[in-house]
């Protein structure tokens, strides 16, 4: 066989992927270069964003960035006393805007998930403005760094309730909400765990659905003509009460990580990035074999397995 050949059609496939790549690259690093189109859902700066999961953490970053744009906040939670609490800081933090509460545990729902839209309505009727923008934050893992078969039934169902049943329903029931405004943003929370990662199997899979989720809804959207704008954000590690570690470039606080996920918008894209140091990071998802991936992944995941069980021993 004459190898010499197959050198020109090789240089091509070469050349071809290359520039697959390079383009795949510079459109992704693009993104963060783009100008938010977050201000067109808010142009009379009364309207309002509803935000799940938001008494902590990223979705309390969320509802003080949202504020700081000049939206009002519906907070969501399951702990009154807690909601009460954030509600009072946003209102001093930020005296001219308006927030209310919705509370409803993610967790065991039932088909009273319907009856938040009346609250909602009720909430826009008493203080005006639409609501346009729904930000599905809501979620987390129940036992984190444990292998499937320690987890229980509780455990399980409680992991995909907090990170798919709830976002399911309160965008179902709050897409007419968005629509009767004029149009909206529905932004869903994901996680870089979505490519599947041991340890934390199931919690991985639900952000494997949102991902799903959120593009099979954006394509629904767009066949049906509804006004409504869904986006994807991919997150890594974040600073929260939960997640108490130093923040620096790589792992920023709630409100960076929500400031950066709300500069997204509008950036024609449905899954992307939020954060900038956060997709350079990412960048070995797709360019580092799953194997290998999966090495780093698991002597990290073990490592913060080890240092759980060394607090708990602690406590």
């Amino acid at each position: 066989m004459d190898i010499s050949s197959w050198q020109t059609p090789l240089s091509y496939i070469g050349l071809a992927t290359l520039a697959y790549t390079t383009f795949k690259f510079t459109r992704s690093a693009t993104t963060f270069l783009l100008p938010s189109s977050l201000n067109t859902y808010n142009r009379t700066k009364n309207n309002w964003a509803f935000v799940t999961g938001a008494s902590d953490g990223i979705g309390f970053g969320f509802s003080e960035e949202l504020c700081a744009r000049g939206f009002n906040v519906i907070l969501h939670g399951r702990n009154r006393t807690k909601l009460e609490t954030r509600a009072a800081e946003l209102r001093t933090q930020f005296p001219t805007r308006q927030v209310a509460i919705v509370v409803r545990d993610v967790v065991g729902l039932t088909v009273d998930v319907d009856e938040i839209t009346v609250e909602v309505r009720a909430i826009l009727e008493a203080q005006g403005g639409e609501l346009s923008v729904l930000i599905n934050n809501v979620g987390g893992e129940v036992r984190p760094y444990t292998v499937l078969s320690d987890l229980s039934f509780e455990n399980v169902e409680r992991t995909i309730a907090m990170n798919a049943g709830f976002i399911t329903q309160i965008t179902r029931v709050l897409l007419p909400v968005l629509e009767a405004g004029g149009g909206g943003l529905v932004l869903n929370i994901s996680s870089v765990s979505s490519v599947g990662m041991p340890y934390i199997s199931v919690y991985a899979s639900t952000k494997g659905f949102v991902d799903t989720f959120t593009k099979a809804l954006e394509a629904e959207c767009k066949a049906e003509k509804r006004k409504v704008e869904v986006l994807g954000l991919r997150v890594g590690q974040v600073r929260t009460a939960g997640f108490d570690v130093q923040a620096g470039l790589f792992v920023p606080d709630a409100r960076t990580l929500a400031s950066a996920g709300l500069n997204r918008v509008g950036c024609g894209r449905v899954i992307v990035w939020a954060y900038f140091w956060h997709w350079l990071q990412g960048l070995s998802v797709d360019l580092l074999p799953r194997s290998m991936l999966m090495m780093i992944s698991s002597k990290k995941l073990m490592a913060l397995k080890k240092e759980e069980e060394e607090k708990a021993k602690k406590r």
